[in-house]
């Protein structure tokens, strides 16, 4: 089994688990319709390095004027409960040991990660494969120094609750994991063995990444994308049906009053099936800001 190197890619940028940026940053944002009924578009990045500064004069000030701030999904503020629904739905009745569910080429791998580790990776047997697999990236991601506290959309959710603005997730906590949950056995286990192959070269894989949302390089982004790595099934699931749903809310949204901050990833952004794209499409017109 060949494991082609863009599915962890595409995986991490999805997940959004970057490597280190540099200290500035001048990312893409676009603005559909008018002053008395307005969307923002802004490509976020879910976890940073601490410190790292990403929010430019104009996206602030987008974000300030805004009444409602809109995020792919906000997770409960109760201590806890993200926890209990990954637990409800990516545990297995009964442990499987992971290294049985990998391709015979990636058990020796998997065995020198588990040797080399301070980690219990002994835990992953009892979950299914896609968290298994997520789990696997971020402990890279842990690793690496890259924080999801300090990702844009919670920075931005904790700004917008001290400023009492609405708050509107696109997407519910369970229904995103029900992306990967629903997904075909063979499938979670492709992403499994990808994150196994590609331990340890995550980071460099994403330095370009890094560099193109900083610069707010949506051909860049495109071009990593742009590639038969994924299934119609995995493609259809995690972007394309996302992306239309997302535009049909942005359409819906202009139909009523309100300035409104939508803050959803990046690689949504980019092309001909991205958000943009398909605003543009619907015949809306979608000016670039930044």
């Amino acid at each position: 089994m060949t494991l082609p190197k863009p599915v962890l890619q595409r995986l991490l940028i999805l997940l959004c688990l970057w490597l280190a940026a540099p200290a500035w940053a001048i990312p893409a944002m676009w603005q559909v319709g008018n002053g008395r009924s307005q969307v923002t578009i802004y490509g976020t990045i879910h976890a940073l390095p601490k410190g790292t500064d990403w929010f430019t004069p104009r996206a602030r000030t987008a974000f300030t004027k805004a009444d409602t701030l809109v995020v792919e999904m906000v997770a409960p503020e109760q201590p806890g409960a993200m926890a209990d629904v990954v637990q409800q739905i990516g545990m297995l009745p009964a442990p499987v040991p992971i290294r049985d569910r990998l391709p015979e080429e990636q058990r020796a791998r998997y065995d020198a990660m588990v040797k080399a580790s301070n980690l219990p990776l002994a835990g992953l047997d009892g979950m299914k494969s896609w968290l298994a697999a997520i789990s696997l990236v971020q402990i890279e991601m842990l690793t690496a120094g890259i924080d999801p506290a300090a990702g844009v959309d919670v920075t931005l959710i904790s700004r917008a609750r001290a400023a009492k603005k609405q708050l509107v997730g696109l997407e519910t906590p369970r229904g995103q994991l029900e992306l990967f949950n629903s997904l075909p056995e063979a499938e979670q286990r492709l992403l499994l063995a990808s994150a196994i192959s590609d331990s340890g070269e995550g980071g460099k894989q994403m330095q370009a990444l890094v560099a193109a949302w900083l610069a707010g390089d949506v051909a860049r982004i495109l071009k990593d994308f742009d590639d038969a790595s994924l299934s119609p099934e995995l493609e259809a699931r995690l972007f394309t049906n996302r992306n239309k749903a997302w535009a049909d809310w942005v359409q819906a949204a202009l139909k009523r009053p309100g300035r409104r901050f939508m803050a959803v990833g990046a690689a949504h952004m980019a092309g001909p099936h991205g958000l943009i794209a398909l605003l543009k499409a619907r015949g809306l017109r979608v000016k670039r800001v930044e």
